[in-house]
């Protein structure tokens, strides 16, 4: 958000966000359930409303990878989760081919604990910010998901930010002096 003052009157430029599921190309989630995926709550490319959810297997983890079809900056998430929801989110940025074997590999791009009122599906939504300099230029999007139940439900995801631009090649556009 920008300000500037002129003559006591503050012109406010308010940058809007948008749900970046539209621009989502591959999803996989490793861990989880055969009849809860991840593809049950992101396949209408809005925030899940249904009574479908993601359900991990195995055990409390859940490692899902996200990849979009343009740059994106990506500013907020939105985790709701009924019960059994998540506690910690380590995610990472633009890494090929990452799995549970390899994620200790490369570092975090940021680490978030969550409260229980964070993921709450009860009430409004909430916003779970993401360090504003670290998400600017997303490819791909890797969250590992832990939690201390036995295992893990997300109701519905949403990833909130804006579309990176490519830049033109204005070179040839040099005006010719005469």
């Amino acid at each position: 958000m920008m300000a500037s003052s002129r003559g006591g009157i503050q012109d406010v430029e308010i940058i809007s966000f948008v749900s970046l599921l539209e621009h989502i190309v591959v999803a996989e989630c490793l861990n989880e359930q055969d009849e809860h995926t991840l593809q049950s709550i992101l396949s209408s490319k809005v925030r899940n409303t249904s009574s479908s959810y993601l359900d991990s297997d195995a055990d409390a983890e859940l490692l899902i990878n996200i990849e979009f079809n343009q740059a994106v900056r990506v500013r907020s998430l939105i985790l709701q989760a009924q019960e059994r929801g998540p506690e910690k989110l380590r995610l990472r940025i633009n890494c090929p081919a990452i799995d549970f074997t390899n994620f200790n590999d490369s570092e975090d791009t940021q680490i978030i604990s969550l409260k229980a009122d964070q993921v709450s599906k009860e009430g409004p939504a909430r916003l779970i910010p993401l360090h504003p300099t670290k998400f600017n230029h997303v490819n791909s999007l890797h969250i590992l998901i832990k939690s201390d139940h036995d295992n893990t439900r997300i109701d519905a995801i949403d990833i909130l930010g804006t579309l990176v631009h490519a830049t033109k090649n204005l070179s040839g556009l040099a005006q010719q002096e005469e």
